[in-house]
């Protein structure tokens, strides 16, 4: 039942009834993320259907039947044509036991960068909680810092065919610290300065002095359309001002 489930959901999501052609899908891109970080195995063990089934399967270890989730769930999105996204927790339990199409989520510092790539899979990266981290989240992570990430950064300078394999990254603004009253403040303009460093090549996003101007300016243009973007150089994301005024004689 929990597969016929999770395929149901996929069915629904990529349009299609297994051959990837369907019509209408709620989600055009390739990929089908499943998470996967932060399981707690030790409760199937306590469980006495789960742990009847694992000792069917012949698993003396919970993580066996972790793997096996892991793999019959990626199988189900690549039946429909998707490729699966699994987070770091995942890569670092299984390895080179996933499959081949699997795109390796990296959120975890202790997650090797270079490794993953050298196995051959693509990756999405933001380490969490760490110097420079997209989390936004990280209320006094300063625009700089974040914008002086490199998102191949952990891959050795002599090996750009690794860091092809960094398809992307993005950056979470997690709810625990958020709600309506201060989300646009905490998200912007910072999530402007990830955006650009991701879209743009290594020359382009080298200094930060040269990329003050526009994100001071993109800045403004988000108050003009009524988004409560926070002062560009407050100490921390959500800040008061450092003093009256519009927008633009707030940045100077």
């Amino acid at each position: 039942e929990t597969f016929q489930l999770i395929g149901d959901i996929v069915s629904e999501c990529v349009g299609d009834q297994g051959d990837g052609e369907g019509e209408n899908p709620l989600f055009l891109d390739e990929f089908f993320h499943f998470g996967g970080d932060e399981v707690d195995t030790t409760c199937w063990e306590r469980d006495e259907e789960i742990s009847a089934w694992m000792k069917d399967q012949n698993y003396t270890d919970p993580d066996e039947a972790y793997a096996y989730f892991v793999k019959r769930a990626a199988s189900i999105a690549i039946e429909h044509g998707r490729r699966p996204v699994q987070w770091s927790e995942v890569f670092d339990h299984f390895k080179h036991k996933l499959e081949d199409s699997t795109n390796v989520h990296v959120w975890k510092s202790v997650t090797n960068v270079t490794e993953v790539a050298e196995m051959g899979y693509d990756l999405l990266v933001n380490v969490g909680y760490a110097d420079g981290s997209w989390y936004l989240d990280n209320l006094n992570r300063a625009w700089e810092e974040v914008y002086q990430r490199s998102p191949c950064q952990g891959i050795p300078d002599d090996r750009p065919d690794l860091c092809s394999k960094v398809l992307g990254g993005h950056g979470e603004m997690w709810g625990e610290t958020v709600d309506t009253s201060d989300f646009d403040a905490t998200v912007w303009p910072r999530l402007a300065a990830i955006a650009e460093r991701l879209w743009s090549t290594d020359d382009q996003t080298s200094d930060s002095a040269t990329a003050l101007p526009r994100i001071q300016e993109f800045r403004c243009l988000l108050n003009e359309r009524g988004i409560a973007a926070a002062p560009v150089n407050n100490a921390d994301a959500r800040s008061a001002p450092p003093g009256p005024g519009s927008c633009y004689k707030q940045r100077r």
